[in-house]
């Protein structure tokens, strides 16, 4: 009788007990997956260092990580002058970073210039374009005209040469562009260029950065039209000048 009752007064108990077993079997499993994830290392450590050998090859075979093929021309890996001089000088220089910046900047420099945002320029050009784009606002204003810049498509940002001159590291990029660009006059007519209609642009950027220097900003120092790409409106000014060459 007693048996019997001990036996009867399980039976409450067991599913209870299943559910506690199942319950446990499937945190651990739970937490198996989290591990999976979680527990491996995320970016970049100790030992992923920047290594400029890794990353350009040696002088006779220069290569590029795979994530950054189509970002680099050949010409810029050059061991002793080039991105593998400039990346010895600043180990944390990363070529696709570079470009990601880069990219950034050739909108934020379109739209600046368009409307006339000097305090932005003064942050993203050199002193010498900063006077050229300061000009080119201010005979734009003294002639009530207002720009209308629209960055379409970036199609191309790719860096084309790299060098060290006198401690400073210069870095050309080759941007492809659809961009559409006109003037208006004060009363909103159409002056010159067309609003609507993009463009096929091409031009080559020349940044520069003090090596060394606290300030981590790359400054555009050179703006190099390719030949028959101009836009009737200009959305941004020249300024090469023949020792910009690389």
């Amino acid at each position: 009788m007693e048996m019997s009752a001990y036996k009867w007064s399980l039976r409450p108990y067991i599913p209870l007990m299943f559910e506690v077993v199942l319950y446990a079997a499937i945190a651990a499993v739970i937490c198996v997956a989290f591990y999976s994830v979680l527990g491996k290392s995320v970016g970049r450590g100790p030992d992923d260092a920047f290594k400029p050998d890794e990353a350009f090859g040696k002088p006779d075979a220069p290569t590029v990580r795979d994530g950054e093929l189509g970002l680099v021309a050949d010409e810029a890996i050059e061991d002793e002058i080039g991105l593998g001089a400039i990346a010895r000088a600043e180990p944390d220089f990363s070529p696709a970073r570079f470009i990601d910046g880069a990219k950034t900047a050739y909108a934020m420099i379109l739209e600046a210039f368009a409307s006339g945002d000097r305090d932005t320029l003064r942050d993203l050009l050199s002193d010498d374009v900063y006077d050229v784009y300061d000009a080119a606002i201010t005979d734009r204003d003294a002639q009530s005209l207002t720009q209308v810049t629209d960055l379409g498509r970036l199609r191309t940002g790719q860096i084309k040469s790299a060098r060290i001159e006198d401690g400073t590291a210069y870095i050309r990029v080759l941007y492809e562009a659809d961009i559409a660009s006109a003037l208006r006059d004060a009363e909103g007519e159409l002056v010159e260029g067309d609003p609507d209609t993009l463009a096929s642009i091409s031009e080559y950027w020349t940044f520069e950065r003090v090596i060394g220097s606290s300030d981590p900003a790359w400054r555009l120092s050179d703006v190099e039209p390719s030949e028959g790409d101009a836009l009737p409106a200009d959305p941004t000014p020249d300024t090469s000048t023949p020792d910009a060459e690389t």
